[in-house]
C-alpha cells in the first residue's frame, strides 16, 4: 500500500467533499446529536467550507485514493478527516505528523479546536503531544470546544 500527502486540488474537491460529510454524519452524532447533524450536512456546510479553502488542503493518498485529508491555516490546523474505514490504522497519525512538522517551519506553536464532546479525537490529539489550553463555546454549533496547542520541540 503505497501512501502520499500531497496539496489538494480544485480535482479533489468532490472527493474529500464526500469524506466530510461521511465522517461527519457517521462521527459527530454521539456529541452533536441527530439534528444538529441533518441540519449541519443538509445546510451544505461542510461542502461550502472546503471549496473556500482547497487552497489550504492537503490529502493522503492510499495507492492513489484519497482516504484523509486535513486543512491548514496559518498557525491553526483547522480540520483533520479520515475516511471512517480506515480509522485506528495509523493513517491520521501520518498525515497530523505531516501537518505539524509543515506548520512547524513556519511557527513556533501551532493550535487546533475540536468539540469537548469528541473524545475520540480529543484522546488521539493528547496521544500526539497536544495539550488543552482552553475551553469555549461555540455559537455556531451550540457546543464547547477545546482549544489544543503544541509547540516546535
Amino acid at each position: 500500500m503505497e501512501l502520499k500527502i500531497r496539496k489538494s486540488t480544485i480535482d479533489d474537491l468532490e472527493q474529500i467533499q464526500k469524506i466530510a460529510c461521511r465522517t461527519i454524519d457517521i462521527n459527530y452524532r454521539s456529541f452533536l446529536g441527530d439534528k444538529g447533524v441533518d441540519w449541519f450536512i443538509e445546510s451544505g456546510a461542510a461542502e461550502q467550507y472546503l471549496q473556500d479553502n482547497i487552497v489550504d488542503c492537503w490529502v493522503l493518498e492510499s495507492d492513489n485514493k484519497i482516504i484523509a485529508f486535513c486543512v491548514c491555516k496559518g498557525s491553526l490546523l483547522d480540520l483533520i478527516m479520515v475516511e471512517t474505514e480506515f480509522h485506528r490504522k495509523g493513517y491520521g497519525s501520518e498525515l497530523l505528523k505531516y501537518c505539524e512538522q509543515v506548520m512547524f517551519s513556519y511557527f513556533e506553536e501551532i493550535k487546533l479546536e475540536s468539540f469537548e464532546r469528541n473524545e475520540k479525537a480529543n484522546n488521539f490529539y493528547r496521544k500526539h503531544g497536544w495539550i488543552q489550553k482552553e475551553k469555549i463555546f461555540d455559537k455556531a454549533s451550540n457546543a464547547y470546544k477545546l482549544i489544543f496547542t503544541k509547540h516546535n520541540a
